[in-house]
């Protein structure tokens, strides 16, 4: 039997990999973070006001404006900016996640209806969009040209790999390298742009900068495999979100990508004719996935997906080993083996 997907228990979880203990250094600005956020559902308007609320006022994990905070931290930069900063780059997380729900027709995230199940999907692309320019408009507010460029940047990447990932649906010829590609862009680049901003302003050494934003990239390509097997393995009341969504939308995944390679042709398209059926035919609970699951998990793409994500979490905690051990160093260290070993 192949190794299967290896969580922490959420009833019994370990208190190294708990994010409020991750985050214990950063707690207080966190909590700032979190009421810029819920500041943003302050508006005149009455629609956007109720969708705000429902969206930004409610954040996740903070894990892109956390790394942020954790590094600058590190450095000791304490500008009182910093809180708007790690707030704009959730909002630039929030607002892709609402593109995303969108795009996949997802009615849950989080455990909640999303803003496509609840306000439809012309509301939601309108404010999805509003988030985007809300927040690029922000950082040209800060008198450090740096923010809005590399945010605007990364913004830029984001969008590009959601619109190559769509452009490759149902494609079962897609190649690992182009799998990368796009998950470098949609994912590991706001990972990424938040580590390289925060020891920007906080004035890092040109070799620690380089360190930091390698570190946020690989943390970002964890995070995605991790997602990617979490779509497969995980259980919606820990996720929050619907299982296979990724194949009922036809987004070809890491443990697809390893599955098909041992594939004949005629079973390619076999199976590329079954997902499209399904993705006309959606309904819960969806027979056969099941099966399909089963074979991806003794053929071993899970396991191998996973052993993936284990080598770039070491690439990433490598990284570290150039900052100076303390409490910053290692919540950065314990928050990649959270992002490695996450269930939701």
């Amino acid at each position: 039997m192949s190794r299967s997907l290896s969580l922490p228990s959420v009833d019994r979880p370990q208190p190294e990999l708990s994010l409020s203990l991750i985050f214990s250094p950063i707690r207080t600005e966190l909590a700032q973070v979190e009421r810029q956020l819920f500041n943003w559902a302050r508006t005149s308007n009455p629609a956007l006001r109720e969708i705000a609320r429902q969206t930004v006022s409610r954040p996740g994990k903070l894990i892109r404006p956390g790394l942020f905070l954790l590094i600058t931290g590190y450095f000791g930069y304490k500008n009182r900016d910093r809180i708007k900063i790690a707030a704009t780059i959730e909002a630039i997380h929030s607002a892709s996640l609402i593109h995303d729900d969108i795009i996949d027709s997802s009615a849950l995230r989080r455990g909640q209806a999303t803003a496509f199940k609840a306000f439809g999907p012309e509301f939601s692309l309108l404010f999805g969009d509003y988030l985007f320019i809300k927040s690029i408009v922000r950082a040209l507010e800060f008198k450090n040209n740096k923010i809005a460029e590399i945010l605007a940047e990364a913004s830029g990447q984001m969008i590009e790999g959601e619109i190559e990932e769509l452009a490759q649906s149902f494609n079962l010829e897609l190649t690992e390298k182009a799998y990368f590609k796009i998950i470098s862009k949609k994912t590991a680049s706001l990972f990424r742009a938040s580590c390289r901003l925060a020891s920007e302003l906080a004035g890092a050494p040109a070799e620690i900068k380089s360190e930091l934003e390698t570190f946020g990239f690989n943390l970002g390509l964890v995070f995605q495999i991790v997602d990617d097997l979490l779509d497969l393995k995980g259980e919606t009341q820990e996720t929050g979100k619907s299982r296979f969504s990724d194949l009922r939308e036809g987004r070809i995944t890491l443990p697809l990508i390893r599955a098909i390679k041992t594939w004949p042709d005629e079973q390619k398209k076999k199976v590329a004719g079954w997902l499209k059926k399904r993705h006309r035919e959606w309904s819960e609970p969806v027979a056969g996935f099941n099966d399909f699951l089963l074979e991806l998990e003794t053929g071993g793409a899970l396991a191998s997906s996973l052993k993936t994500a284990e080598k770039l979490a070491g690439r990433a905690k490598n990284c570290l080993t150039k900052l100076e051990p303390g409490l910053y160093q290692e919540s950065l260290i314990k928050l990649t083996e959270f992002v490695l070993k996450r269930k939701k």
